[in-house]
């Protein structure tokens, strides 16, 4: 169904308009005067054709409009799309979203690239999927060049699982955020596409069930979209020094840009932090893409459209790594740590077969977890190292709960109550130890939060 068929099926329905959307008509109307919308519709103003004509135009032009039209499915999904992240909804309230509109379908599969919202830190593109019967997800892989071929530079590309037929932010590009200009003026897109379906599809490797290519020019205001807030100022955090350099501020999303002191003991590996302006209102950390951090970058959401007189940062706990101990020599003989493990942190490890161990890092649960909210935090890096010094990465991981650690192995052991297990599956290893990574050796919760004043 296209724009004007979803407009002819409203048109069907009941002629009460919700009051959002009547609310938004008069605004249309008064910009799209503004913008001599008008003068492109050669029919009466009070022809069917001038109405669809305006509406095709608000739609496509004004996206609060569109948003605003609840009994229209697909600007329907948007809105739930977006509703979990501050900053995308403040962006699509904003009109700062450019639609795509574009789908096609190979070997059963269809994917429809809706919307995209761009700035200097990156672009975000919504997109769903749908395919055969029993599918319960979709894995798309993507990689993007300029209209000349040549590949995007200084940015990490993100993408997550799409269930079948919801509208998502699947797929996320994270720029640097430097100051010249990175978007270009059009994109090309090869997405392959892989459909999950229990007991058919293998989880050990990944098969292309589809391909396809997408080309799509970008909005130019979005180009140079940012602001920068300078700070520059050392705290002292946790007995370490820190310099808060400065926020990056974009529409999707923001940046607080940290350096830390080469002269401190600990290397800063996490941060639990929000800002808020002089109204209270709150900027958690995190971003919609579920990037957290870029090295020394932390995300958070974004003011950019509320433009606060005011900011202030709040830590609520720091995650560090001790310099010399980033890597912990486990026995696969005794499966015993052969050094002190950092407090709080248990190990253990066990060999399958010959060339092939697994080793588990144990730890409690932050207070608030719960059987449905288990927040889990990273204990090891997912590397290690082989004797001579090589370091390498783990072939296997995952995340767990449970009361029993080897479970069905000759080694099954109990696990303390209120732990959660961080496991590793490595393989191609003979050798009786091994150097595994460690992510943090202590974390600590602010009781009182620490905060300063950065604008």
């Amino acid at each position: 169904m296209n724009r004007m068929e979803e407009y002819e099926a409203l048109l069907r329905q009941p002629e009460e308009l919700p009051p959002a959307l009547e609310d938004a008509v008069g605004r249309a109307r008064a910009r799209a005067r503004r913008r001599r919308l008008w003068r492109r519709i050669s029919a009466p103003a009070g022809s069917v054709a001038a109405v669809f004509a305006v509406f095709v135009l608000m739609v496509n032009l004004w996206t609060p409009f569109a948003l605003a039209c609840a009994r229209v499915p697909v600007l329907k999904e948007l809105a739930a799309a977006v509703a979990f992240s501050p900053s995308l909804k403040a962006a699509v309230e904003n009109d700062y979203v450019q639609y795509i509109g574009q789908s096609q379908t190979e070997n059963g599969i269809t994917v429809n690239l809706e919307y995209l919202m761009a700035d200097q830190g990156g672009l975000m593109l919504f997109l769903s999927i749908t395919g055969p019967e029993g599918a319960t997800s979709f894995m798309p892989r993507v990689e993007f060049t300029t209209p000349d071929g040549e590949g995007l530079e200084g940015c990490s590309v993100l993408m997550d699982s799409v269930a079948p037929g919801e509208l998502t932010n699947a797929v996320t590009v994270a720029f640097k955020g430097e100051e010249e200009p990175q978007l270009p003026e059009a994109l090309h897109m090869t997405c392959e596409v892989q459909a999950h379906i229990p007991g058919v599809t293998d989880h050990e490797t990944w098969t292309a069930d589809a391909a396809f290519t997408f080309d799509f020019p970008l909005d130019q205001r979005f180009r140079g979209q940012g602001r920068t807030v300078e700070v520059n100022r050392w705290i002292q955090l946790d007995g370490n020094d820190i310099r808060i350099v400065d926020l990056e501020l974009y529409p999707t999303h923001a940046r607080l840009n940290l350096e830390q002191s080469p002269d401190n003991a600990e290397e800063l590996q996490g941060l639990d932090f929000y800002l808020e302006d002089g109204e209270g209102n709150r900027y958690e950390e995190g971003s919609a893409s579920g990037l957290s951090a870029l090295g020394d970058s932390y995300l958070f959401e974004s003011p950019y459209f509320s433009d606060p007189d005011s900011l202030t940062l709040h830590i609520t706990r720091a995650e560090w790594l001790e310099k010399g101990r980033e890597f912990i020599t486990v026995s696969l003989k005794t499966g015993e740590a052969l050094e002190p493990m950092p407090e709080g942190m248990e190990i253990s490890a066990i060999r399958l077969d010959e060339t092939t161990a697994r080793v588990a890092f144990l730890a409690p649960m932050p207070p608030g977890s719960s059987e449905t909210s288990m927040n889990f935090y990273q204990l090891g890096s997912g590397s290690y190292r082989l004797p001579d010094g090589t370091e390498e990465y783990a072939d296997g991981h995952s995340t767990y709960v449970s009361d029993t650690l080897w479970r069905d192995t000759p080694y099954e052991t109990p696990i303390p109550e209120g732990y959660f297990v961080e496991e590793y599956t490595i393989e191609n290893y003979p050798w009786d130890t091994i150097d595994m990574g460690l992510h943090i050796t202590r974390r600590t919760a602010f009781d009182d939060p620490v905060t300063l004043a950065l604008q």
